[in-house]
């Protein structure tokens, strides 16, 4: 991998989940992480938590070829963001991991300012009323200018780029989503703070779609490495296929 490139894993859990991929995939995972993963009530919850995080293992040791995906082990920042604690590689790897019913997906670079959201697009949500609690005041009055379908597609483009930014950050929910706020365009998405956040608007790219063959899933990337135009993203073949097999 190059040391300027964001590395993008993404895929259908359905894609994968073929008889016997569910134990592969628990197989490369710690400890701790299979004790959580029996924590969960509902068994697709349960089988998304593993695939996700197997599919990480898999996406780091495909950078770093000399680990394998089992040997890998994490800890928790400041405000709860995972980061790679062990074993040490020549040049640090940084990562985002996301999923949302039924999509999984993940960035790895060198970069540390680098974050991914996944979330399913649901015609259930009431964008203007959820906006009005959570959302900024440009946000919200964009929403209102939408007909339907367009508001609640705005809507899941908001959420998504909002959470990647906040894991590029490594804040998680420490900073309040209505503190900034996203501007969608065909030209550019960009992004704006109040007066009181420290941060430098021109150092943050984004980028936006539907992860094929899903249009009712939606995929942001945020990065903040300051990189002239942004770090090229390189979409990499679901790299679980290995462990199933």
């Amino acid at each position: 991998m190059a040391d300027d490139r964001i590395e993008l894993f993404v895929g259908l859990i359905e894609s994968i989940d073929a008889p016997g991929a569910v134990e592969a995939c628990r197989r490369l995972l710690s400890v701790d992480e299979r004790v959580r993963a029996d924590r969960f009530m509902f068994e697709r919850h349960r089988r998304q938590y593993i695939f996700a995080h197997a599919m990480l293992r898999l996406a780091l040791s495909q950078i770093a070829s000399n680990v394998a995906p089992s040997d890998w082990s994490f800890a928790a920042g400041r405000y709860g963001r995972p980061f790679v604690a062990a074993p040490a590689t020549s040049s640090a790897l940084h990562f985002s991991l996301s999923h949302a019913d039924g999509c999984v997906a993940c960035v790895v670079s060198r970069h540390e300012s680098v974050g991914v959201d996944v979330e399913t697009v649901s015609r259930r949500v009431a964008p203007l009323s959820t906006a009005l609690r959570f959302f900024a005041p440009e946000e919200v009055e964009t929403l209102r200018g939408l007909p339907e379908p367009a508001a609640t597609e705005r809507f899941f483009d908001y959420w998504t780029l909002k959470e990647a930014y906040l894991k590029a950050r490594g804040f998680g929910l420490n900073l309040p989503l209505d503190a900034f706020a996203m501007q969608v365009s065909r030209e550019a998405i960009e992004i704006s703070f109040k007066p009181d956040i420290a941060d430098d608007p021109d150092g943050w790219r984004f980028s936006l779609c539907s992860p094929s063959p899903s249009p009712s899933h939606r995929l942001a990337i945020a990065d903040g490495s300051r990189a002239n135009g942004g770090l090229p993203i390189s979409r990499n073949a679901w790299p679980l296929q290995e462990a199933a097999e």
